[in-house]
C-alpha cells in the first residue's frame, strides 16, 4: 500500500462509534427500515450470523443497561438515524428508550441465527399491515448493502464476496507499516491523538459513575486499599490514578469498556469497526507517552504504529473471529506502539508483538459483554509486559507453539488455526448461548 492509501485506511477505520458496534449494526439495520414504514410494526425478525448472535447476547445498548439484540433493534427502529452510520443511536431520546422497552416487551421481535452466514451479517425484516421492509448490514459494522420494500429493491450496494472477511484484506505489509510510521506527515495522523482523548473521556465517565461491571472502579479502589481509600476517589478519579503506566492503563481501559458495554452515551474511537479494540489499542499508548514525556509527534506516530499493527493482525484473521481480537490484534498494537515510544529497533518491536499474541492466541471471543473489560485488562497488562521482556532480550520463537521465527509467520500460524476452528467454535458457543437464552425464557 502507498502512504496515501494507508492514510485513507486510518481515516476510514479509526472513527467514532456510539456504544458496542454489535448493537450498532442491529440498530442500523432496523433504522434503515423505518423511513419506509407507513403503519405500526406487527412482526420484526432479525437474522444474524453465528458470530453476531454471540456478540449481541450480553451487551447493553447505549442509554440503557438492558442487554441483548432486541433492545438494540427496537431503539434503532424507533429513534435511530441510519445516515449517521456507527453513531446511528446518537439522536435517540429518553422517550425513544421507553418506547423501545415496550416494543421489546411486546414480544414481536424475533432473533434468528443464519448458520450459513459468516462474519458481520445482520438482516432486519419488519412487517406492518401495509408493507414488509428488509435491510441488510454486512461485512463491516456500518456496511448497508440492501434495502427492499415489498420485494422491490430501494437501495443496493455491491460488495465483493468475502470483502472484510478473513484472508481478503491482506494488502499491508510489516515493511509498509514501519515506513509509514516513520515518514507520514504529522497532519495525516494527528487525528489519532483526538481519538485517544475521546477514549480517555469515556474512561473518566465510567470511573465517575458505575457502568457494566464497574471493573475499572474496582481496580482503582483495589490499588488504594493498602494506602487508604480516599473519600472522594470517584468524585475525582483522574487525580488518583496510579503512578505507573501499567496499572493506570489497565484501570482506564477496563473503565472505558465498562462504560461502552454498560450503556454510556459517550462515543469511543473504534478500530476497524470495534470500539473495544480501539480503546485497548490507544489508551495505553497515550498513557505511556505521558509517562515517558513524549512530544506530540512521537505520540501520534506511536498511536499510528499501534493502530496499523492492530490492522495488520485483524486483516489476516478477519473482522469477526472465534478468538478475542482485543487479546490478539489490539494487544499487538499496544506492544508495537509502546516499543516504538521507547525507541526500540524494529526487530525488538516485532519480538514484543510475538511475545503477546502467542500466549493470548487461545483466548475465545464469547461475545460482546460487560466481561470484555477483564479481557482487555489482561491484554493490556500482557502487552506491556511483553514489551519489557523483548527489551530485556526475551523473545518467543520457532519452538514456542504458534509462535515462529518472524512476526509474519507467527500471524500466519495463528490465522490458520483461528480460521479453521472458527465455524466449530462459534457453533459451540452460540449453542450454549441459545441454551442460556431458552433457560432465561423458561425462568
Amino acid at each position: 500500500m502507498t502512504h496515501q492509501e494507508i492514510t485513507k485506511l486510518l481515516q476510514t477505520e479509526m472513527v467514532p462509534a456510539l456504544g458496542c458496534t454489535g448493537p450498532t449494526a442491529y440498530a442500523l439495520a432496523a433504522a434503515c427500515c423505518r423511513p419506509y414504514l407507513t403503519a405500526a410494526s406487527e412482526q420484526i425478525r432479525i437474522y444474524v450470523s453465528p458470530a453476531f448472535l454471540k456478540i449481541g447476547f450480553g451487551v447493553a445498548t447505549p442509554g440503557t443497561s438492558r442487554p441483548g439484540i432486541p433492545i438494540a433493534v427496537a431503539l434503532g427502529l424507533i429513534g435511530g438515524d441510519h445516515k449517521l452510520g456507527l453513531q446511528v443511536l446518537e439522536p435517540a431520546t429518553a422517550e425513544d428508550m421507553r418506547a423501545a422497552d415496550k416494543l421489546v416487551d411486546s414480544g414481536i421481535i424475533q432473533v434468528l441465527c443464519d448458520w450459513e452466514k459468516k462474519g458481520v451479517y445482520v438482516r432486519a425484516e419488519v412487517e406492518t399491515k401495509n408493507e414488509t421492509v428488509l435491510a441488510v448490514v454486512e461485512h463491516t459494522h456500518d456496511g448497508i448493502s440492501l434495502i427492499q420494500v415489498n420485494g422491490k429493491t430501494i437501495y443496493e450496494k455491491a460488495i465483493a464476496a468475502g470483502e472484510g472477511e478473513a484472508n481478503q484484506e491482506r494488502f499491508m505489509t510489516i515493511d509498509e507499516i514501519f515506513s509509514y510510521v516513520e515518514n507520514a506527515p504529522l497532519n495525516d495522523i494527528r487525528f489519532l491523538l483526538d481519538g485517544w482523548k475521546m477514549n480517555m473521556a469515556l474512561a473518566q465517565a465510567a470511573l465517575e459513575q458505575p457502568f457494566g461491571l464497574a471493573s475499572g472502579r474496582a481496580y482503582l479502589k483495589e490499588y488504594w486499599k493498602a494506602r487508604g481509600v480516599p473519600e472522594d476517589l470517584f468524585d475525582r478519579p483522574m487525580d488518583y490514578l496510579p503512578d505507573n503506566a501499567v496499572e493506570r492503563s489497565k484501570i482506564l481501559v477496563a473503565a472505558a469498556s465498562d462504560g461502552r458495554m454498560g450503556g454510556c452515551r459517550l462515543p469511543a474511537m473504534a478500530a476497524m469497526g470495534d470500539g473495544n479494540q480501539g480503546l485497548t489499542g490507544t489508551i495505553p499508548i497515550g498513557v505511556a507517552a505521558q509517562f515517558l514525556g513524549a512530544d506530540e509527534e512521537t505520540t501520534c506516530r506511536a498511536l499510528a504504529m499501534s493502530c496499523l499493527m492492530l490492522f495488520f493482525v485483524k486483516m489476516n484473521i478477519g473482522r469477526a473471529a472465534a478468538f478475542c481480537l482485543c487479546a490478539i490484534a489490539a494487544s499487538a498494537g499496544v506492544a508495537a506502539g509502546l516499543s516504538y515510544l521507547r525507541g526500540m529497533p524494529r526487530e525488538l518491536i516485532c519480538g514484543a508483538v510475538k511475545n503477546v499474541i502467542s500466549p493470548l492466541a487461545g483466548m475465545l471471543c464469547d461475545g460482546a459483554k460487560n466481561g470484555c473489560a477483564l479481557k482487555m485488562a489482561v491484554a493490556v497488562s500482557t502487552a506491556m509486559s511483553a514489551c519489557d521482556l523483548a527489551q530485556d532480550g526475551v523473545q518467543m520463537g520457532f519452538y514456542d507453539g504458534m509462535c515462529d521465527n518472524t512476526l509474519d509467520e507467527t500471524v500466519a500460524c495463528i490465522t490458520s488455526v483461528a480460521n479453521q476452528s472458527m465455524d466449530l467454535l462459534d457453533r459451540c458457543m452460540v449453542e450454549e448461548i441459545l441454551k442460556k437464552a431458552n433457560r432465561d425464557a423458561v425462568d
